[in-house]
């Protein structure tokens, strides 16, 4: 049997409506909601305790007790530190190096479109390009040029766009923080403490928390109203980026198909940078 997050997200499975929100329940939370009660994953999705029996024998398994199991052991894989991840690597010739890891991402793009449900990109591009509500974003070491990516492609679609820098002006940014604004928060493992107070501080001020995150446990998904989830694991012993930069890059195109005033707003921009004298190179 293939690893069981491969095995939920196979675009093969026929699955009900009913079915769908229990798959959708355990990737936004993924593994934590499949480890507890049978009760508690049904809560969660919003469905019958029976919904999740019949799911689970139509993925193969006799009952939740099996398929607990099978979670388990899709963890206990995936968890394994950089250190772990050398060895089984070790065996490529360093001229294959390259060409694999390119492969790997090709693969690892694949399985990406099958984590995010389309009603949660629908959901997030109505959020993003509402102007009434500001959009905020914020990373860690290495997702900040993640944040910093979209952000800068958010400006140029609407208003209302700005940094939460980590520096001693966070937490008046947060302060500033209103109902319903929307915070972009780009946090993979090892999870920082530093995105957890922002996602912390944004509820507190009832603004909507988009996590961008992998699909492990993290720490900020119970603090989220939208999660978008991305395998971070590669050839290589480190995380890959490669995924998430996708999801990004699909959501300016999402985004860019729904802005209808975007060739409007893009050439007063671009008149105002060509008084600035912005670009060496400019269109006569």
């Amino acid at each position: 049997m293939p690893p069981l997050r491969d095995l939920i997200t196979d675009p093969g499975l026929d699955l009900t409506p009913s079915e769908r929100k229990v798959i959708r329940a355990l990737l936004d939370q993924y593994p934590r909601n499949g480890l507890g009660p049978m009760a508690r994953l049904a809560e969660h999705a919003g469905v019958s305790d029976p919904t999740i029996v019949r799911l689970v024998k139509k993925l193969g398994f006799s009952g939740y007790a099996e398929f607990q199991d099978a979670l388990l052991s899709d963890m206990d894989h995936r968890l394994r530190s950089p250190r772990t991840l050398l060895q089984p690597r070790s065996h490529l010739n360093k001229d294959d190096v390259w060409g694999h890891y390119l492969a790997d991402s090709q693969r690892l793009i694949v399985e990406t479109q099958a984590l995010t449900q389309p009603e949660d990109v629908r959901i997030l591009v109505d959020w993003l390009l509402d102007t009434r509500h500001q959009v905020y974003s914020f990373g860690g070491r290495f997702s900040s040029l993640m944040a910093h990516y979209l952000l800068n492609h958010l400006r140029l679609l609407r208003p209302g766009c700005f940094a939460l820098e980590d520096n001693a002006q966070l937490p008046d940014r947060l302060f500033d923080l209103q109902r319903q604004d929307i915070v972009l928060l780009f946090d993979y493992r090892r999870y920082q403490t530093q995105a957890l107070r922002v996602a912390s501080g944004a509820k507190s001020r009832n603004a909507r928390v988009v996590l961008f995150t992998d699909v492990y446990a993290s720490p900020l998904r119970e603090l989220a109203d939208l999660i978008i989830s991305a395998p971070v694991e590669s050839a290589s012993p480190f995380d890959t980026m490669v995924p998430a930069l996708a999801q990004v890059e699909a959501l300016i195109a999402c985004l860019t198909l729904r802005s209808h005033d975007l060739a409007d707003r893009l050439e007063g921009i671009d008149a105002l940078r060509n008084e600035f004298n912005t670009h060496l190179l400019e269109d006569k």
